[in-house]
């Protein structure tokens, strides 16, 4: 996209008012806290109590509303605590003068590495940074600083307090929600098969599987098991029906990625009995389908269909277990434990810290080009210290604003600088804006007379206000939070116009500088495609072997080893997707090494091949006679063909020489070899080779999706002489079969 045209996206993007809000209890609790605060100050008719309090319920309320996936006392405890310390730390660098330049850049560089733990424990901890650069700003000194730091504890305290309130809602009602998500997931996955289905059948369609538009991310499952992870050791047990939704989850998952070929398959029914359990799981109230679906579903016949019956089965007692009584779910599970042989592996999660350090080192890898955690960091703490530094340089904007004030262009500078170009832009155009008219609302509403008593009640109008508006985008927020602002300080007797135009202008030189910290340090993912795609073909070097060598015997496969490794693949596919997803609106799409079209064929051929790495999973021998031992022969090619693959997707001159179609030609001599091409008679009357057939088979489209998958990776034509075969990834490889490769196809025709 050229630069005129990305710029114009995120202005657009900047300006576009979403309709997304927090829980209405949560937003309630929040304005408590805020509004017992100001009246504590105006009962008490101390103008600082009253300011100081309302900063402290103010932010703390804040960062309860962002995405809490611990219990809402929790996160307001944790929030309260690094908050007030933040504030007291400031305090006594508040003397120091200039030398709090360091300690700030310190302290926003690990902020920015803090959102290794996601969106909304980053912004969290930019919030405790803003506490540290409130008191160091504008406290008068040690003494009457830690007054000041005495009341805003006791806002943060108001913040804990309040979450103690009923209504309590649901157990694990974070962790819920994620789950809910997962189902709805599996029904949009559904609706799009259907819809690829209907425009394949259409006269003179041509859809491919592989191409189709029915993908399914892997974001809501990694998500959930993040959600999960965080739950204590103690309180697993009681949530052991959430562990299994989970897994009853990937089990419908895999279920659904074998129906393509399969016939009347009533993908509407399945999306309308997902949605009720997505929304059974969210509410804890049953909402069962549509009695069209239940009777499609039950009227529905075939080996697919009594699967899916009974995952779907299991999925709405677990569900009813979850929403009831701990002792009743303890009895029952008791009665009819959880059967699914995954759940010991789901049960035991990494956790917070573990999960914590293992994405810190996935994002400072050096190996990885332009990580993004790593310069996000560099960002926040380069480009927060220079807005500090300049607010404080140019000083009260030529008698315009509040002198020796930098924390507003600080501050506004850590908040617009986002991972990634589109989000960074999309907030500097936005937030400067929003607090230029939130200035002049404020002057303009300011001209009159406010007694102590209706400054504080505008001060918790404004709140609520914020709060309700919080997600809704920054052009908005901005507009109430600078109105919220400029009557907090004018309570302090500070002059309303200076606030008013001093805090927008500090806004535009914060986002400005936020801007250019981006442009001389950025992050442009279309250099991270191929390290991506190389991490992901790592992950895949180590399950796809693991699951051949399972087929050896029953038990063969450590399934919390492969559970582990799966999720390890989830998360390089979801990375990989996200950064396909960023390169539309970014301004260098000239220098990508693939077109978009390109990049649409390579990223179906990852699902493809994360499609038939799932059917392996769920056709893992249970039974001695569902052995495939043969096919642990062929782990040591794939494993070797993989690397290779990795090593061009990372580097197209450097990496290895693949002749596409090798690896078919090997898999073919393996069933000749081994004598597993007799799977291929349809003929055969023992239903004991069906199981076989069907592993058989997933091998079989396994090796066909890496097929696919090398010749979008081979060299363009023109580039063979730098190391690679001639074959463009814009033109499938083609190859003359054998009679060994021949009788594989038929394999894939004739096995259900």
């Amino acid at each position: 996209m050229a630069w005129t045209a990305s710029l114009a996206h995120t202005v657009r993007k900047g300006f576009r008012t979403e309709r997304a809000f927090a829980d209405p209890w949560a937003i309630a609790r929040a304005v408590l806290a805020v509004a017992v605060g100001a009246a504590i100050g105006w009962m008490r008719d101390d103008l600082l109590a009253t300011t100081m309090m309302s900063v402290g319920a103010f932010i703390c309320g804040i960062g309860t509303l962002l995405a809490p996936l611990r219990h809402r006392a929790v996160n307001a405890l944790a929030m309260a605590a690094a908050f007030t310390a933040a504030t007291t730390l400031g305090v006594f660098l508040q003397p120091t003068g200039w030398y709090v330049l360091p300690v700030l850049a310190v302290v926003a560089f690990l902020a920015g590495l803090w959102r290794a733990l996601g969106p909304a424990p980053g912004i969290r901890a930019c919030l405790v940074v803003i506490g540290m650069l409130i008191t160091a700003d504008v406290s008068p000194g040690i003494g009457p600083g830690l007054e000041m730091v005495r009341w805003i504890g006791a806002g943060a305290a108001l913040v804990v307090l309040v979450q103690l309130l009923p209504p309590y809602g649901n157990r694990h009602a974070a962790q819920r929600r994620k789950l809910a998500e997962v189902y709805a997931s599996l029904a949009a996955y559904a609706r799009t098969e259907e819809a690829a289905g209907a425009a394949a059948a259409r006269p003179g369609a041509a859809v491919t599987r592989s191409g189709g538009a029915a993908r399914m991310s892997p974001a809501p499952f990694t998500a959930a098991r993040n959600a999960l992870g965080l739950l204590p050791s103690s309180a697993r047990p009681a949530a052991a029906p959430l562990y299994g939704l989970l897994g009853e989850a990937e089990r419908i998952r895999r279920a659904l990625y074998a129906a393509p070929g399969t016939p009347h398959v009533p993908y509407r029914a399945l999306a309308e009995t997902l949605d009720a359990l997505a929304r059974a799981i969210s509410t804890g109230k049953h909402h069962g389908p549509a009695e069209r679906a239940r009777t499609e579903l039950a009227t529905w016949q075939g080996s697919l269909a009594a699967v899916l019956r009974s995952r779907l089965a299991e999925a709405e007692r677990l569900c009813a277990l979850a929403t009831a009584p701990r002792r009743d779910s303890a009895s029952a599970l008791a009665e009819d434990p959880l059967r699914d042989e995954e759940i010991p592996a789901l049960c035991t999660p990494e956790g917070l810290v573990r999960g914590g350090l293992r994405r810190l080192r996935a994002g400072l890898d050096p190996s990885m080009t332009g990580t993004p955690l790593l310069r996000h960091a560099l960002r926040v703490g380069i480009g927060t210290t220079l807005g500090e530094a300049a607010g404080r340089a140019i000083g009260d904007f030529w008698g315009h604003g509040l002198p020796s004030h930098g924390f507003w262009a600080a501050l506004t500078t850590m908040l617009v600088l986002f991972p990634d170009y589109e989000h960074t832009f999309a907030r500097g155009w936005s937030r400067p804006v929003g607090s230029a008219v939130g200035g002049l609302l404020a002057w303009g509403l300011l001209q009159f007379s406010w007694s102590h008593g209706a400054l504080a009640l505008a001060t918790v109008a404004f709140s609520a206000v914020t709060f309700v508006l919080l997600r809704t985008g920054q052009h908005v927020l901005n507009v109430v939070l600078t109105a919220w602002i400029v009557f907090l300080l004018h309570q302090m007797g500070t002059a309303q116009g200076l606030v008013a135009w001093g805090r927008p202008a500090d806004t535009v030189l914060g986002a400005a500088i936020a801007l250019a910290v981006f442009l001389v340090l950025p992050t442009w993912h279309h250099h991270r495609v191929g390290d991506l795609l190389a991490r992901w073909l790592r992950t895949q070097q180590r399950l796809l072997p693991a699951l051949l060598t399972g087929y050896a015997d029953v038990g063969a496969a450590d399934r919390a080893a492969l559970e582990d490794m799966r999720d390890a693949t989830r998360r390089a596919r979801e990375e990989l997707e996200s950064a396909v997803a960023h390169l539309p609106h970014e301004p260098r799409g000239h220098r990508a090494r693939w077109t978009a079209d390109e990049l649409a064929r390579l990223t179906a051929a990852a699902f493809e091949l994360t499609r038939c790495t799932a059917l392996l999973t769920e056709h893992l021998p249970r039974r001695p006679a569902e052995t495939v031992p043969e096919l642990a022969e062929y782990a040591a090619p794939l494993r070797d063909h993989l690397g290779r693959l990795a090593q061009l997707a990372r580097s197209p001159h450097g990496g290895p020489a693949l002749r596409p179609g090798a690896l078919r030609d090997d898999f073919a001599a393996l069933c000749a070899r081994t004598g597993l091409a007799w799977l291929a008679d349809p003929a055969e009357p023992d239903a004991v080779s069906r199981p076989r057939a069907r592993a058989l088979n997933a091998s079989l489209r396994t090796v066909l999706a890496l097929e696919t998958l090398t010749a979008q990776l081979a060299p363009r034509p023109g580039e063979a002489a730098a190391g690679g075969p001639a074959d463009g990834p814009h033109r499938p490889h083609r190859t003359r079969h054998g009679r060994h490769a021949r009788t594989v196809r038929h394999t894939a025709h004739a096995t259900a």
